[in-house]
């Protein structure tokens, strides 16, 4: 084998030498691909290199409007320059928030809210919400639903469970009615795979983006499903069939009370009674930006499964009535049940 030549030596080093600084330098770019992805992208699903300036905040914030269900309305245009232009020489987020609070109405409609950084920390929703209750006297049995406004998951699913669990043991032998009076909104997963077992599976409603994306919500046998997921999961339940179904509403009823009321609509057997509810017919995206403040959007609206849109309207109940539980009872009476 023949010796290594003086020669030959560096030209190796110098192989050796161009391999090493082109990985050096495809690794860095590497990482400079992934920082700048992280800071162009990561704002939108809360990640921050660093604190973002002013002018970012505004940026960040004005693309999560973009997203409302009114931004087409003639007055955002102006709006959202003003918010820009404002960031440009404001001297912190917060001298944006009445600008910001302005855009949210716009963009948003009047079921969208704009919420500064700092609420009251001691408002715990989980110690204040209503529960659900289940309950039958003489045939008829009556389910509660309140608003549930709580974000912890077991809250969540304990509302859901107490619900199917009480029609589980109720369904024999009742009818009944959902009561949906004075229920304002809040998470409406819980609410409808607590009555999954009263609802026919398949579409309940949608709900449509204003470019006519829909966004599907359907009732499977372990609860209610948004976009095919399974959002609180009961468990198998067996359908309540054959039985009428009374849904009471009045003018608090609202968003996503709304949104169950909209999902008995077209169901047979099922007849609404009380006042107009109160017309936040929309479902909302809550977008957190960097310093806590949140931007509660409206970016689509209700159709049921008939396909009516509600177009951010009231649901006109199938009886006015201002004794919605006595008519309630009168028409299940009707209906072969006792109460």
């Amino acid at each position: 084998m023949p010796a290594t030549t003086p020669a030959a030596r560096p030209k190796r080093r110098r192989r050796r030498m161009v391999v090493t600084t082109i990985t050096l330098g495809a690794l860095a770019g590497a990482v400079v691909a992934v920082v700048v992805a992280a800071d162009v992208y990561g704002p939108r699903f809360g990640f921050y290199l660093v604190p973002p300036s002013v002018e970012k905040y505004a940026e960040i914030a004005v693309e999560r409007l973009d997203g409302g269900y009114h931004a087409d309305d003639p007055e955002w245009p102006a709006a959202r320059a003003a918010i820009l232009d404002a960031a440009s020489s404001a001297a912190d987020y917060a001298e944006l928030y009445p600008l910001l609070e302005q855009g949210t109405q716009i963009v948003g409609g009047r079921h969208s809210r704009f919420l500064p950084a700092g609420g009251d920390p001691s408002a715990d929703p989980a110690e204040t919400s209503p529960q659900p209750t289940v309950g039958s006297v003489s045939g008829i049995t009556t389910i509660v639903l309140p608003e549930m406004v709580s974000p912890r998951a077991e809250d969540l699913q304990a509302y859901a469970t107490t619900v199917a669990d009480g029609i589980d043991e109720s369904a024999a032998g009742t009818c009944g009615w959902v009561d949906l009076r004075g229920n304002r909104g809040g998470n409406m997963n819980p609410m409808l795979s607590g009555l999954a077992a009263l609802l026919p599976d398949g579409a309940a409603l949608s709900f449509v983006d204003r470019s006519g994306a829909a966004t599907p919500v359907t009732i499977e046998p372990r609860g209610v499903a948004v976009a095919g997921n399974v959002a609180v999961d009961v468990g198998a339940r067996k359908k309540v069939t054959g039985a009428p179904i009374a849904v009471l509403q009045d003018e608090w009823t609202a968003s996503s009370g709304e949104a169950v009321l909209a999902s008995f609509r077209g169901v047979a057997g099922v007849r609404t009674f009380g006042t107009d509810s109160a017309g936040y017919t929309s479902a909302n995206v809550s977008h957190t930006l960097f310093d806590g403040a949140t931007i509660v959007l409206t970016e689509s609206l209700y159709v049921d499964r008939t396909g009516r849109n509600y177009e951010e309207g009231v649901i006109v109940p199938d009886e006015r009535s201002t004794d919605a539980e006595a008519d309630a009872r009168a028409w299940l009476g009707e209906q072969g049940c006792t109460g």
